[in-house]
Parts: C-alpha cells; structure tokens; sequence
C-alpha cells in the first residue's frame, strides 16, 4: 500500500496540532452547530402548525406556586383562564368574539419570530432613548387594541376579584339583614 507521507515526514509529528487543525476542526463545530439549530427551527415549525390545525391551543402560563400554575388556553373561539392544581378551576372565560380576536391578535404578534435585521436592530435602539406615548393616564379599564395581552389579562382579573368582593358583601349584607328581620 503506498504511503502519501513525503520522504522523511513523520506519521504523527511531535510538534501536535496545527493552526490550520484547530481552524478545520472550529468550522466544522460551526457547521455541526449551525445545522441543529437549522433542524429544530424547521420541526418547531412543523410541530407548530400541527398544533394550531387543533381546536385547543395554549396560549402560556404561570408559575404561581409548588404544584399550582394558571393556564390560558384558547378553545372553539373562546379563551379560557384555567387555575391548576390539585384540581382544575376555571377562572375567567372570555367569550367576546371581538375581545378574543385581539388578545389573539396580540399574542401572536408578541409571539412572532423577531425581526434580527441590522436595520430593524438600530430602530429599537433609537426608540429605546425616545419616551414612549402610552397609556399613563386614565383609568386603565379601556380595553382597545393599544392594550397588551398581560395588561388586558390583569384587569380581567381584577374586575373578577372585584365581583366575588361585591357578591360577597352583598350576601354578608342579606345574611345581616335576614337576622334582623327575626323577633
């Protein structure tokens, strides 16, 4: 079998890696790299459009103890907030077809693929130093489309904790008033 070693080259040199090996051997890394994150892009994507062919789609959740988190989940048209623990309690559903047209609007674009262009890069980098015109004033309970999902979500949920609070007085006050009526 010939041998490709010139006259008087050693198999494996004692002087170890070369610059040129190291070089080889990042690009390679690179490449290896650079196509796993190119094949779990590519089944996000499809695992992602499976997912949203289903009439039950996630939309997030939170953390809000050992073994409890609330869940929004979107189903048929309507968009439920879901508390999880030992049991499942459905905290707040909104059935308004316009409502539910832009919380989801809003979370897919929030949940859209970033634009990495340099150009869109130096446009938050300017609005970044500018103040920004939003909502400061007022009372907050205007539910345009300006609003964000967690910002829409947050006063859906005090404007329930606020209903349970008046059903509550509300019984207390005609359990009162209902031992007074008795001679």
């Amino acid at each position: 079998m010939p041998s490709l070693l010139l006259a008087g080259e050693q198999p494996f040199p004692d002087s170890g890696w070369s610059a040129w090996d190291m070089i080889r051997i990042l690009l390679v890394l690179g490449l290896v790299v650079a196509l796993i994150l190119f094949v779990l892009r590519f089944i996000g994507k499809r695992n992602r459009g499976w997912w949203m062919n289903r009439s039950l789609r996630s939309l997030g959740g939170l953390a809000v103890g050992a073994n409890k988190s609330m869940q929004i989940v979107e189903w048929n048209g309507r968009i439920y907030v879901l508390g999880v623990g030992e049991n499942v309690t459905l905290l707040e559903a909104i059935t308004d077809p316009e409502q539910v047209a832009a919380l989801l609007a809003e979370h897919d674009s929030a949940n859209a693929v970033p634009d990495n262009s340099v150009g869109a890069w130096l446009q938050r980098l300017k609005q970044r130093g500018q103040p920004s015109a939003s909502n400061d004033g007022g009372s907050g309970e205007s539910e345009g489309p300006s609003m964000s999902f967690e910002q829409t979500l947050e006063n859906r949920l005090r404007q329930m904790s606020e209903r349970r609070e008046k059903v509550g007085q509300l019984l207390d006050r005609s359990r009162s008033e209902d031992r007074t009526d008795e001679p």
